[in-house]
């Protein structure tokens, strides 16, 4: 058995026993949204955390949802 890469959305750390997927958001754009510091839309989800790809500040992470 191989193991997935540290970043693979479908490792073990993302499935509950049941086999199915948690609900963390996926990586990429993140819809509607802007920063809280600069105001830019540009916010991508980066491993459980949604970041301003203009000042890279953290808006949100899985532990606030």
């Amino acid at each position: 058995m191989t193991r997935p890469p540290p970043d693979d959305p479908a490792g073990p750390a993302d499935r509950r026993r049941d086999g199915s997927a948690t609900a963390t958001p996926a990586d990429g754009p993140a819809p509607a949204e802007h920063c809280d510091h600069c105001g830019e839309t540009a916010l991508v989800w980066r491993k459980c955390k949604l970041v301003c790809t203009a000042c890279g500040n953290i808006n949100k992470s899985c532990a606030d949802l």
